[in-house]
């Protein structure tokens, strides 16, 4: 897990309000928790938090926190992030103050590397059952990710959680759970049957929009029909 630095202000006020205030200056509102401790309110530039993240790949950092220009000694994980449901916009974060002597369990991605035979050559379908999975360990043995190659992979082949080679972490998950499998190509069938004898044509339908305008020019014709018999009968 990459290591960096975090320039973080701590703040006196909360709520929502001064979390709206602090947006619209560009700023972010974050907590720092920690076991048996007590929360501490901080606020951070918004750009230099995307920088960070951008040039880390990610949001699986392990962070040095500076608060108000100094170091505190405090080495944290990004906890939770709360994104606006419509742009994605980052509104707060909450901070896990760790210790580097204490194991955590942590969500690790698995990414899946290359393609599989049984897809590419015969046209199977991988099924990704599986994108994260928890792990114990210190925080210096976090990984980036756990890869698969699947490029050998052919149809009805899996991997299961316990093919995970675990060095320095204990996998917390089912051990008998899918990651990924490939399956068998679904191929729909549609049956048309055709009116007639055998060997003839079907008669093409009507334009649907002919059937819908053809009942309101039968009832126009009914009612001018009506409308002449009234006016026989009054003579």
């Amino acid at each position: 897990m990459k290591e960096v630095t975090l320039q973080v202000h701590a703040r006196a006020d909360a709520g929502k309000g001064v979390a709206r205030k602090l947006r619209a200056n560009g700023k972010l509102p974050a907590v720092i928790y920690g076991h048996h401790e007590e929360p501490i309110p901080v606020e951070l530039e918004q750009h230099r938090l995307s920088a960070t993240m951008r040039q880390a790949g990610g949001e699986k950092l392990l962070i040095n926190l500076n608060i108000d220009g100094k170091d505190s000694g405090k080495k944290a994980l990004i906890k939770d992030i709360q994104r606006d449901p419509v742009s994605g916009k980052i509104l707060h974060i909450d901070f896990q103050h760790i210790s580097m002597d204490k194991k955590i369990k942590i969500e690790v991605p698995i990414k899946i590397e290359g393609t599989a035979e049984g897809v590419k050559n015969f046209g199977g379908i991988m099924s990704w059952n599986i994108r994260r999975i928890m792990v114990s360990c210190l925080p210096t043995d976090i990984p980036d990710k756990i890869s698969f190659d699947v490029s050998e992979m052919k149809i009805h082949d899996s991997i299961h959680v316990k093919d995970i080679t675990a060095e320095n972490f204990e996998i917390l998950d089912d051990p008998e759970e899918t990651i990924v499998s490939i399956i068998p190509p679904t191929i729909i069938k549609e049956k048309v049957v055709a009116e007639g004898e055998e060997g003839e044509e079907a008669p093409e339908a009507a334009p649907e929009q002919e059937e819908a305008t053809e009942p309101e020019v039968i009832s126009e014709k009914k009612s001018d029909e009506g409308k002449e018999e009234k006016e026989e009968k009054k003579k």
